[in-house]
């Protein structure tokens, strides 16, 4: 009985049974960074490969968003969350057991899939418990305060592990919660109804795959393609021929994976964008500050991962206010405040990087508070406007907009970094390095590893490391330093157009649409 369950022990099951899935599969969306040095020296990992490391996790939560809302209202939310959590419990003993760097790689994005089950499905759960407005809200945002303290925390409880048990213990902490997770599941989390109809959109779900993963690709490879390459235009040609298709195939389909009618509405289609940029900003907001400070300051893993605790805290605690803080001021009010904070917080952080370290902590923490604003009201607003049997997707409209934003943030501001250091770097260290050749290995090399104490020269059969030079590690410190800034400032411009937008379009009455 639906009237029981809200209020009994099931309620209160359902929801920490919810809360500590997306706990766990949060913490590993940034948890291998700590480890990232380890696995490359003892896998002997290229570049690509770190690459494909970083973001194949995210690039698989965003493919498999939308399939997995769709199943959780097809087959069931209790049964999806359990068979989701079985096959992150399987990918993590595979990563923490395998010496295969292909293997690792595959593991660490089957990974990202289940998790984005998990975390469809662990919302669509805490949205069925609440039935008002209010209580949605207040659910909702202890939800989002939940992830984004597991995300933030990823860093230092992976820098912990590291040192403990070494890079393979990242992978092997999981299994036992998440197996916690399963028996909190089973013992108080009743059975959802199924949707009316069983059908299943695959024509939809592969053009979707289809263009996520072309787009990623593009944007992870083009730097070493060659942007005009074949390779990666006829890459980006299918990504938006992909999208083309599957908005036409969507809005056609009878029953579609994703309701594009959805978007029709304004205030939808502007909530969603939000969401999608919120995370583009402060995910890459994580990105760069975790470089600055692991590359040029050198700094301990654990170390670099307490950084981001400012991010965390001030995160959680306007998470859990959303709703007061909605009732108060309005969703207008509330998600513009949270933009503008957005885009304060990045300008604090580009400019912070020569001030020093306590500036950064600060924009990361308005950051941290202001991407609350942003996501947390937005989240909510949008599972208020579907009906309880079609939660699932509901859930995963909004949540596809992070994995998406993070995956492609952490893609575009690591090539704005690459291309800025292809540009300056080679001239600034002429007066070092004068021999044309030598100096192209140099900085080649220094951009390769994303370390400036790096020193190459030019030795058959190829490049070698030679010995450290303080004063090309002074020139590649600040130019690195450059590229940071520069990352952040363009994270800055794209706080500042959507603050633009949603001044221009976001309607006033949105609480009463």
């Amino acid at each position: 009985m639906p009237g029981r369950s809200h209020g009994s022990k099931e309620r209160l099951g359902t929801l920490l049974a919810a809360y500590t899935g997306l706990f766990v599969v949060n913490v590993n969306v940034l948890i291998t960074y700590v480890g990232i040095f380890d696995m490359q020296r003892r896998l002997g990992m290229g570049e690509s490969d770190l690459q494909w490391l970083v973001g194949v996790y995210s690039i698989g939560m965003a493919s498999a968003t939308m399939i997995s809302a769709t199943l959780a209202d097809v087959f069931g939310r209790k049964t999806v969350y359990v068979v989701s959590l079985c096959v992150y419990v399987a990918c993590s003993l595979v990563a923490a057991t395998t010496s295969s760097v292909l293997v690792l790689v595959v593991a660490r994005g089957a990974q990202g899939v289940s998790a984005a089950a998990v975390i469809v499905t662990s919302l669509a759960l805490v949205s069925g418990v609440s039935t008002t407005r209010e209580a949605r809200t207040k659910a909702v945002g202890t939800w989002v305060a939940v992830g984004s303290v597991a995300v933030a925390l990823g860093p230092p409880v992976g820098g912990v592990l590291a040192q403990l048990a070494g890079w393979r213990g990242l992978f092997a902490a999981a299994v036992p919660l998440c197996l916690a997770v399963l028996l909190l599941t089973l013992r108080f989390v009743p059975r959802s109804e199924r949707a009316e109809t069983r059908a299943f959109d695959w024509t939809g779900q592969f053009f979707f795959v289809l263009t996520v993963a072309s787009m990623a690709f593009v944007m992870i490879q083009g730097p070493s393609f060659g942007w005009r390459s074949g390779v990666t235009l006829s890459l980006f040609g299918l990504s938006v021929l992909g999208f083309l298709v599957f908005v036409v195939r969507e809005s056609r389909a009878r029953h579609p994976m994703l309701d594009v009618s959805l978007f029709r509405n304004r205030l939808y289609a502007l909530a969603v964008a939000a969401v999608f940029f919120a995370a583009f900003c402060n995910e890459g907001a994580f990105f760069v500050v975790m470089q600055y400070y692991r590359r040029i300051r050198e700094y301990s893993p654990i170390e670099v991962g307490f950084l981001v605790l400012p991010f965390a805290v001030g995160y959680a605690v306007v998470a859990l206010k959303a709703a007061a803080l909605r009732t108060r001021f309005g969703l207008r009010r509330l998600l513009l405040c949270g933009q503008a904070g957005l885009l304060l917080g990045l300008l604090a952080m580009v400019f912070g990087f020569p001030v020093g370290r306590g500036t950064v902590l600060l924009g990361m923490a308005v950051v941290g508070m202001a991407s609350a604003m942003v996501i947390t009201p937005v989240v909510a607003l949008v599972l208020e406007v579907m009906p309880s049997d079609r939660s699932g997707m509901a859930s995963g409209i909004v949540n596809t907009q992070q994995p998406l934003g993070g995956a492609m943030s952490f893609a575009a501001l690591g090539t704005v970094m690459t291309v800025w250091l292809g540009v300056t770097l080679g001239r600034d260290i002429e007066r070092v390095i004068p021999d044309p050749a030598e100096r192209l290995g140099a900085s080649r090399a220094i951009i390769l590893h994303a370390d400036p104490h790096t020193h190459v020269s030019m030795s058959a059969p190829g490049v070698q490391i030679r010995h450290f030079d303080a004063r090309l590690a002074d020139i590649a410190e600040r130019n690195f330093i450059q590229a940071g800034q520069v990352s952040l400032g363009v994270a800055a411009l794209a706080a500042a157009a959507v603050l633009a937008v949603l001044l221009a379009a976001f309607p006033g009455d949105a609480d009463h649409s």
